[in-house]
């Protein structure tokens, strides 16, 4: 436990495959371990159901919450007498509309999802405006109606790295109750992954999830969250603190938490103290992948004075050392995802071909996970793969 009476004990269950059978129950004994249904949500709450669902892949690419975790979270909460409503908003590239949510809920096998679990599918686009007057960095968000007029949201996440944020997990994917064009205006303010971090414990702390899945059956490694490699881990993760979640999830794919802006942020704040905690069920040394591949754009790795030192060489001329993003015109449709979420508006496209603007490219590379066509290559100068070498 840590000061306020936060509950950090994550549980682990360990889940070999995607089979119905075997996802329901790894996800059961992972909430009974955690303490319970019961301990959640009440009979008669109508609960927000929150996927990773991104732009919608098919589940085989490991982009979103695999449909079996989601349907047996959504079979828990229903057996125990909530209403259920799955919803998301597609990434900041899509235009949050009916049309895109139908084909986003298709595409990741969640609109199967709905005779057998008695859930429901989001289509309500509206939003609101919520005050969090206690945040650190943020004062109010603008969220998706579903999760403002829910009486509990659980949070079913997908264990991903993360070409921003390192990782993607428990904390990081409530940003999906952003509407989705209003995104690229938390990246343009936010232009450090750790202030990222500070926003979003701050939507975290103001919308107060009840309980966290993770699905990490298989996760997704190297350029997450959509150009990655599926990896298997063979977990499901389950607990009501987003931050020792995701402490747990770092761990197990050889990330030291701190590194996470999300959990130095909750750290800092004394919400969280990575050394309290502690996991119940499987022991997560089982299922530790520690050459779990990292994003290009990780600078983890040695630790020592000299690799502090090339640390802080890095920050200080972070746009040498980062990856940039440049297009592939034989693969660009012009769909116009990327012009639409750059939070800077660096991004044109001309006849048919998207063109980057170098200069006005802050590497927030929200260009390169919209693009489901894979054309946003991403490479560094030689300055910084000089830098990259020194501190792999």
């Amino acid at each position: 436990m840590v000061p306020g009476g936060r509950d950090t004990t994550v549980a682990v269950a360990g889940c070999d495959g995607y089979g119905a059978g075997e996802v329901d129950a790894a996800v059961r004994r992972a909430v009974d371990l955690a303490g319970g249904i019961g301990r959640f949500v009440s009979p008669g709450q109508q609960v927000l159901l929150k996927p990773n669902l991104l732009q919608g892949q098919e589940p085989g690419r490991c982009v979103t919450t695999h449909p079996a975790v989601v349907a047996a979270v959504a079979r828990l909460l229903a057996e125990h007498g909530c209403r259920v409503v799955i919803a998301d908003s597609p990434g900041g590239g899509i235009v949050y509309s009916e049309a895109n949510l139908r084909r986003a809920y298709a595409r990741a096998g969640y609109a199967a999802l709905i005779e057998e679990t008695g859930a429901v599918l989001n289509y309500d686009t509206g939003s609101q405006i919520v005050s969090f007057p206690e945040g650190e960095v943020m004062k109010q968000f603008s969220i998706i109606a579903p999760a403002a007029e829910a009486d509990a949201i659980v949070v079913v996440s997908k264990a991903k790295t993360h070409m921003w944020t390192r990782m993607t997990g428990a904390t990081k994917n409530l940003f999906g109750l952003i509407p989705g064009l209003e995104k690229p205006v938390f990246h343009f303010r936010f232009q450090d992954e750790y202030a990222f971090g500070r926003m979003l414990v701050d939507l975290n702390e103001c919308m107060k999830p009840r309980l966290q899945v993770v699905d990490a059956v298989m996760g997704m490694e190297g350029d997450g969250p959509q150009a990655g490699s599926p990896r298997k881990i063979g977990a499901i993760l389950a607990g009501s603190d987003c931050s020792a979640v995701d402490t747990v999830l770092a761990r197990l794919i050889g990330m030291d938490p701190l590194e996470i802006g999300s959990i130095r942020s909750a750290a800092e704040r004394g919400l969280l103290d990575p050394a309290a905690v502690r996991t119940v069920g499987d022991d997560p040394a089982g299922f530790a992948v520690p050459d779990f591949r990292k994003p290009s754009t990780y600078a983890g790795g040695r630790t020592g004075v000299w690799r502090r030192v090339m640390l802080a060489v890095v920050q200080r001329f972070g746009r040498t050392y980062a990856p940039r993003p440049g297009v592939i015109a034989s693969s660009c449709i012009g769909c116009r995802k990327c012009e639409r979420i750059c939070p800077v508006h660096a991004i044109t496209v001309r006849e048919g071909r998207a063109e980057i603007d170098l200069s006005r490219c802050i590497r927030c590379y929200c260009c390169h996970e919209m693009c489901t066509e894979h054309a946003i290559a991403l490479s560094r100068g030689l300055t910084g793969k000089i830098l990259a070498h020194l501190l792999g």
